[in-house]
């Protein structure tokens, strides 16, 4: 078919051109959006990496300082139960901010609350350094079969490791202890609790 005119011939160019950049668009959306999940995928598989890294680093680190314990004249592990596990690194791991307060720390940052703080006066003198290892996930995460995110904390406490010989679930005087733990605990935002 011949077009008598030839505005209509552009015309038709022109709507097929945009019919193409629209495809093409399309196209570019679709996968713009996949590489976006994908990249969350990965930043929440490196993040859950790092805190894996760090629970291992403040494991080992209670390992040693177990030993030293079982190995000095004391032997007892009670007066640890509850420390800061970042006071015994020589160098702190990576997001560790310190000592928190009432708030969390910033997402994908670590601290340490203690249970006490300030002139609340303390329920047990013994418990002045004793506290809760806190992480708050930057991305919705699965650690250690928890779940943590922005909103939802994970927390932690250093505890004895013990052979529970009447099934109670606490320690007694007559069990033996056998090193330090890190013990999943509920968070909450207040510092005092």
């Amino acid at each position: 078919m011949i077009n008598k005119y030839p505005q209509d011939a552009a015309g038709s160019m022109a709507n097929s051109r945009r019919l193409r950049l629209a495809m093409v668009m399309t196209v570019l959306l679709v996968l713009s959006w996949l590489l976006l999940d994908s990249l969350e995928d990965a930043l929440e598989r490196a993040q859950e990496q790092s805190a894996k890294l760090t629970l291992n680093q403040i494991r080992s680190v209670l390992v040693v300082k177990g030993a030293e314990i079982r190995l000095s004249s004391d032997r007892h592990l009670e007066a640890q139960a509850g420390a800061n596990p970042f006071e015994w690194f020589e160098e702190p791991p990576a997001g560790y901010t310190g000592i928190c307060g009432a708030a969390s720390p910033e997402p994908g940052k670590w601290c340490f609350r203690p249970l006490q703080t300030g002139n609340a006066g303390y329920k047990k003198a013994e418990q002045a350094g004793s506290g809760r290892v806190i992480f708050r996930p930057s991305q919705p995460i699965n650690l250690e079969e928890r779940q943590g995110s922005r909103e939802a904390p994970l927390g932690w406490v250093v505890g004895i490791e013990f052979q529970d010989r009447n099934g109670n679930g606490s320690l007694d005087e007559d069990e033996p202890q056998s090193g330090l733990k890190l013990v999943p605990t509920t968070v909450t935002s207040s510092a005092s609790d």
